[in-house]
């Protein structure tokens, strides 16, 4: 496995700096005036288009998983964990 360099401090920096994402559903959803409701009088195609925007971002989510289970492990050697001490 290769050492990308990342240090804990600069991928917790990476993942912190990132923005949350504005999706079109979660805005819609958001709008309800019942929370566990969906609207029901939108037209086809912002339907279309949102349920589209989640499927891309949830497949893009994914990916990123992937990606993030192949790094290497960081080590941690400023920290003490001393429920787990040996």
């Amino acid at each position: 496995m290769f050492n990308s360099g990342m240090t804990v401090k600069s991928l917790r920096d990476c993942l912190a700096a990132t923005a949350p994402v504005d999706l079109l559903g979660m805005r819609l959803l958001k709008a309800c005036p019942q929370p566990g409701l969906y609207p029901t009088d939108l037209p086809r195609e912002t339907l279309k288009e949102a349920v589209s925007e989640i499927v891309d971002y949830t497949g893009r989510c994914a990916a990123a998983a992937r990606r993030l289970s192949h790094l290497a492990p960081i080590p941690l050697t400023t920290l003490a964990c001393l429920e787990f001490g040996l």
